[in-house]
């Protein structure tokens, strides 16, 4: 190996070193819980803007409808007594009036499609949110076992259902906690849990990967 190449494989292994000092599982996890937490909040304020929209929309649009109908009366009335000029301005308006209801009522009803959404996904980012506290309760623990330890046990990574940028937050901690857990493995510690065993028999990514396994011994021996 080249000089250079030693180089730049120590630099890298040093920078990789300085960034996993840096980056505390707990902590990160902890601050990815307040940025979804804000975001939450930001949806739910602008879910109360929606909602306060749909209403004023709605109110004048019912107004504009009632003016639209006071000017057709004043124009049925300005026909009967003969004033078909005046009949012609009122009509002109009822017209306007009714071009403002249709425009109110179309915004109104494009604000209550977007409250629609917004509770969608603050619903989803709620139960997002439970599942990331319990998931965080869980790295705590094995963060905590590793520190224990002072080295590292590996237990396998589940992605879950999780989406959000939090969540891929979660997500890539959780690695950070595998790649100190791998460490124990490599060591030869492997604590042994009965319970935690008996935990796992009906596990479905348990299950899946055991399927997955038959699966591909199975095509091996096709071959």
């Amino acid at each position: 190996m080249s000089i250079l190449n030693r180089l730049s494989n120590l630099t890298k292994a040093t920078i990789h070193e300085v960034l996993n000092k840096l980056e505390d599982p707990i902590l990160m996890t902890g601050q990815y819980l307040r940025n979804l937490e804000e975001d939450i909040a930001a949806k739910e304020t602008l879910l109360r803007d929606q909602q306060a929209a749909v209403k004023m929309n709605e109110q004048k649009s019912k107004d504009a409808a009632h003016n639209a109908q006071l000017q057709e009366q004043k124009a049925l009335e300005a026909l009967t007594a003969g004033n078909e000029e005046a009949a012609r301005r009122a009509a002109i308006a009822k017209i306007h009036y009714e071009d403002q209801a249709e425009h109110f009522s179309t915004n109104a009803k494009q604000a209550e499609s977007q409250v629609f959404e917004l509770e969608l996904r603050l619903k989803e980012a709620k139960e997002e949110l439970a599942r990331l506290k319990e998931k965080r309760k869980e790295l705590a623990e094995r963060a905590r076992k590793v520190e224990q330890s002072s080295q590292a046990e590996c237990v396998n990574f589940s992605q879950g259902t999780y989406s959000g940028a939090a969540a891929r937050g979660f997500e890539r901690m959780e690695e950070k906690i595998s790649e100190w857990e791998a460490g124990m493995a490599k060591s030869g510690y492997r604590p042994f849990d009965s319970a935690s065993t008996m935990n796992h028999d009906n596990d479905p990514a348990v299950n899946e990967e055991l399927q997955r396994l038959k699966d591909q011994l199975s095509s091996k021996k096709d071959q």
